[in-house]
């Protein structure tokens, strides 16, 4: 079977003639191919759902934007040094005004875009249609998914979640949509990475987890019914991943950004020397060891993450290499893939579900977060006895989410997911939960082109 990887000429040609728009002119400019002549056979099909891949991998994407709008809404960073659009998101000031903002915006929705012209010729496809379908819904499911949660106040601000959502495009229409209710949004994008778990296979093609398969699926049903506070279901898809037994916690730190050294993620994009780079805009926005990033922790939060002296998490902080600053030191690296979900993601998503979910789980997110503790301390002196309660295997969990994933977009979730589970602010900058800043404004041309389309109110969270 051919793989679905990035490395075919014509995936890389694809953005280039088709810009964001699926509406082909009859006469097209020289050089460019119509629908008709792109899309002959289902190899075509094939190459153009592999250029998908070079989208959601892009720096403006999930190849680094996505985890630093993120980082930036949250409370672990030092704010004077930011400027600009940076230093408004920051700030949790809404504005129409932000290319920073926009790209984003835009990629997430090309990703959308491209997956349904793929669907739309589903025709072509033959043997390798069940694949092709899989990953074009499971690209779609988290085009919507990463968007909800920027630009939409989160899962239960309203008792029935019918507050405004996001642009829901499932169809090949170039025309202005309003917002959906963020049920709706959520509801495509779990009926979406339910059908690609249905469709897609349950190994990829070279062994190594850089093409869609359906534990990748099912990870992502996880992250979405734990962002639900859903934890019966996002128990159940994070076990499924788990005991599927094909993931394995990475022994070394260092190894989950890292050149095809990781054993634990669930689908990662490939890092390729003179092809295809991710990350670049995590090294440029924390990289600490080649100059003086932006991105500086707060001594509150430095310390908390280097209070203890056996966590051999320290070694992703410093505050020497460039004197005075706390810094992150994960991305110091000229090369590496980028996780787009892994397994220590996963397991803390189980190990809080199972705490939530009642008796019968406790010992199962008790073992999940000693595991993750062991590894960090190098041994069983902070694990939690078999005897601990929910409540404590809840906020143990939450404190190990925060070490494990910092600088990679957790935080800011966390602070709105739990003030939605339990109206409880968290946030250490002092911001109620659902303050309007919490999440992004649409970018103008939205309003521009639709007038009835409806904004994010606007204003900060101080």
């Amino acid at each position: 079977m051919k793989s679905f990887l990035l490395k075919t000429s014509l995936a890389l040609m694809i953005p280039l003639m088709l810009g964001s728009c699926s509406k082909f002119l009859e006469r097209p400019p020289e050089g460019q191919l119509t629908e008709e002549e792109l899309f002959k056979t289902e190899d075509d099909v094939v190459a153009f759902t592999n250029g998908i891949y070079t989208l959601v991998g892009d720096n403006a994407f999930m190849g680094g934007r996505k985890q630093l709008l993120s980082e930036l809404l949250g409370d672990e960073y030092r704010g004077e040094f930011f400027t600009g659009d940076y230093a408004e998101i920051y700030r949790r000031a809404n504005s129409i005004f932000g290319g920073t903002r926009d790209d984003f915006y835009r990629k997430a929705y090309d990703v959308a875009g491209r997956s349904n012209i793929v669907l739309s010729h589903l025709d072509l496809a033959s043997t390798r249609k069940n694949e092709i379908e899989g990953t074009a819904k499971f690209f779609r499911a988290i085009a919507h998914f990463e968007v909800v949660r920027m630009f939409a106040q989160p899962w239960g601000f309203t008792n029935d979640n019918s507050h405004p959502g996001v642009p829901l495009r499932t169809e090949l229409n170039l025309g202005s949509v309003n917002r959906s209710t963020v049920k709706e949004v959520y509801d495509q994008v779990i009926a979406d990475l339910k059908a690609a778990d249905d469709l897609l296979p349950e190994a990829p093609a070279n062994a190594k987890y850089y093409s869609v398969t359906k534990w990748a699926a099912r990870a992502y049903l996880a992250k979405v019914y734990f962002q639900q506070n859903d934890f019966t279901n996002a128990f159940k898809y994070a076990d499924e991943v788990i005991k599927s037994n094909r993931f394995l916690l990475d022994t070394d730190l260092d190894q989950r950004y890292s050149l095809g050294g990781s054993t634990e993620g669930i689908l990662s994009i490939e890092y390729s020397i003179n092809f295809y780079m991710p990350g670049g805009e995590l090294k440029g926005a924390f990289r600490s060891d080649v100059g003086l990033p932006n991105f500086r922790f707060t001594d509150q939060y430095f310390g908390i993450a280097t209070a203890r002296g056996a966590d051999k998490r320290r070694e992703w902080y410093t505050n020497t290499l460039q004197p005075g600053f706390n810094l992150l030191t994960k991305y110091n690296k000229n090369e590496f893939d980028v996780p787009l979900v892994h397994l220590t993601e996963i397991q803390l998503i189980r190990a809080e579900s199972a705490a939530e979910t009642g008796a019968a789980n406790l010992a199962t997110g008790i073992s999940d977060i000693n595991a993750i503790m062991t590894r960090a301390y190098g041994g069983t002196a902070f694990n939690l006895p078999s005897s601990a309660n929910a409540a404590l295997v809840i906020s143990t969990t939450r404190t190990e989410r925060e070490l494990e994933l910092v600088g990679e977009g957790n935080r800011v979730q966390e602070i709105k997911r739990i003030g939605a589970r339990s109206g409880a602010n968290i946030d250490r900058r002092g911001s109620v939960w659902n303050c309007n800043g919490m999440i992004l404004q649409f970018p103008k041309g939205e309003q521009d082109a639709f007038p009835g389309f409806v904004m994010n109110a606007e204003g900060g969270c101080f």
